[in-house]
């Protein structure tokens, strides 16, 4: 009887192909931990396991509830996983109170709220003019947060007209100065980054040789009431994602040859830009380390908090959501999976007060904006 005991306790041939699936599964998960610490221009292929985490994360939980019914000492093998790594988890989801109301209107004017957001030129993200169909919702939006100093990326304006920007901003939104650097321009119109503010910009200027077409770094020096600060405006390379690449995302071909060829060129667009990232990455980092005045770094970052660039920059900074986000950090909302990839940081002189994601689609990014004391 006990021998009959012991051959029904054995794994089946799909319990055991489940197990050693559920080994894989934990490796990626634990090389994902990796990803951070490692510069993808030294070893780039530990950069996709970071930007896979939450779907091997999710891989991992599903194994834990397998086992739990089949066979319940098994499910220690992902657990233990996802526990090491629990720091991690904790970059990705925040468990802080939600603001309220009364908190966006009423706030200590000593504050600093800052504001940043993607607004992808104004535009819907479908449209491929270059009428500016979202601008009056994007200023009211940006407007009903009521912020200090707005770091705006993919920034469009027109040179001349209703539609120029700087003057929008002043008679609209109350905010004067402002500096802007654009990436490209013409008679008629201009894009790049933004930064905007209600107080004096006494100095300002961009980080050199690191410039990826619209992905660039920005910067400018504040004085609120005698004290300066510097902000950070921050568009690290983008993918790259063509028409088609998104194409193939939602819905991918039907045959291997072209499924394959799909697979190729998308990683090779994430590849190249993983590796440009942490180029301006180390040149962000090494320019705000020279800082010698309180500094806020925010903006797209175009990675997850589990990458070399974000740990790279945030090393040893307030992480704005780590210190009061709530939920899952998702900040975009395009076509490509769902992440966290805008942020804003704070030196050790400033203490995070508030921080909120707003989940509103005028962009295929959401804004972030935080109140932080000086």
């Amino acid at each position: 009887m006990a021998a009959k005991s012991r051959r029904l306790k054995r794994l089946n041939f799909f319990s055991r192909s489940v197990l050693w699936t559920n080994f894989f599964a934990v490796g990626g998960l634990l090389l994902s931990y990796l990803a951070p610490v490692i510069n993808p221009q030294a070893f780039w292929p530990i950069a996709f396991f970071g930007i896979a985490y939450l779907p091997l994360l999710l891989i991992n939980v599903l194994f834990i509830i397998y086992w739990l019914v089949r066979r319940v000492k098994f499910a220690v093998i992902s657990a233990f996983a996802i526990l090491i790594g629990w720091g991690t988890l904790a970059k990705h989801f925040g468990f802080h109170a939600k603001v309220s109301a009364s908190e966006i209107v009423l706030r200590d004017s000593s504050d600093i709220r800052l504001l940043t957001y993607n607004v992808h030129f104004f535009r819907t993200f479908e449209q491929e003019d270059t009428e500016l169909t979202i601008r009056k919702e994007t200023m009211q939006l940006m407007d009903s947060i009521s912020p200090d100093v707005i770091c705006i990326q993919e920034y469009y304006t027109r040179q001349k007209g209703r539609n120029r920007m700087a003057k929008a901003f002043e008679r609209e939104m109350g905010m004067p100065y402002y500096y802007f650097l654009p990436t490209a321009e013409n008679d008629y119109e201009a894009y790049g980054l933004a930064i905007f503010s209600r107080y004096p910009i006494v100095a300002s200027g961009y980080l050199p040789n690191h410039e990826h077409g619209v992905n660039r770094v920005i910067y400018a020096d504040i004085d609120k009431g005698g004290r300066i600060f510097r902000v950070y405006n921050v568009h690290l390379r983008s993918i790259g994602f063509q028409k088609e690449d998104y194409e193939f995302i939602k819905s991918p071909a039907k045959t291997l040859e072209k499924d394959a060829a799909s697979t190729k060129r998308i990683g090779a667009r994430l590849k190249w830009a993983f590796s440009a990232r942490s180029d301006q990455a180390d040149a962000l980092r090494k320019h705000s380390q020279e800082c010698e005045i309180p500094y806020l770094i925010a903006g797209d970052f175009n990675d997850t908090p589990l990458s070399y660039a974000v740990s790279n920059v945030s090393s040893g900074l307030q992480n704005a959501f780590r210190e009061k986000g709530r939920g899952w950090g998702v900040t975009y909302n395009g076509d490509f999976p769902n992440f966290q990839i805008d942020y804003i940081l704070a030196s050790k002189d400033f203490k995070v007060a508030r921080y909120q994601i707003i989940k509103a689609k005028l962009s295929d990014h959401y804004p972030v904006w935080a109140d932080l004391k000086l």
